[in-house]
């Protein structure tokens, strides 16, 4: 088995927090929310955002097709995002705890960036990591395999060399499938600890 030499984090409810269910939820009471959620998030328009090949406004359009008597709250939604992100005061203490003992860092990240102007202070810990992909800017999205592909080409990546993490267990599936060691993020305090035993099983530093 090769040495772990680079962790690849995940950005969204790993490295900073998306609550989207909360979040419409709050804005419009648990039934709505879920068409809304169905309507912007399963019919993949959020997913278009990510990978930027349409615009906010196409996206919001084609959501609002899936629940035209929902339109207002649909763009309501969208427009006030921002304000599902959040920040994890954990995020650079730990990625500065691996680059100390020797781990490169990186990011592999479904992220749009309507959403990243909307809050950019929640990613205040891009500078400590040490490169990346975001979705936006490669026009795919995890978790197709050309966005993995993509990482370890841009970055000279060894995949078996590498631990990656994602909150979702589809992208977590992926991953593996295309070489990467790959955790499933439930939550810092629970995940940190298991990250920890494999990178010392794998030779840690």
């Amino acid at each position: 088995m090769n040495k772990i030499t680079t962790v690849i984090f995940d950005i969204g409810n790993v490295l900073m927090r998306f609550t989207w269910k909360d979040y419409v939820e709050r804005l419009f009471g648990e039934e709505t929310a879920a068409v809304l959620t169905w309507a912007i998030w399963r019919r993949h328009w959020w997913n278009e955002l990510d990978r930027e090949v349409l615009t906010p406004e196409e996206v919001i359009a084609g959501a609002q097709s899936e629940a035209p008597h929902l339109a207002s709250q649909i763009r309501e939604a969208v427009e006030r995002s921002g304000e599902a992100c959040y920040r994890h005061d954990y995020a650079i203490p730990w990625i500065e705890s691996l680059k100390a003992r020797g781990y490169r860092t990186l990011f592999l990240s479904n992220y749009s960036q309507y959403l990243m102007n909307k809050r950019p202070d929640v990613l205040d810990f891009l500078p400590h990591l040490e490169g990346g992909v975001f979705s936006y800017q490669v026009r795919m999205c995890k978790p197709e395999p050309a966005i993995y592909a993509r990482i370890c080409s841009d970055y000279g990546l060894i995949p078996s060399e590498c631990l990656f993490m994602d909150d979702s267990r589809i992208n977590v599936v992926m991953a593996r499938k295309c070489g990467l060691n790959a955790i499933h993020f439930a939550n810092y305090e629970t995940t940190a600890p298991e990250i920890e035993m494999f990178l010392a099983e794998r030779g840690g530093k």
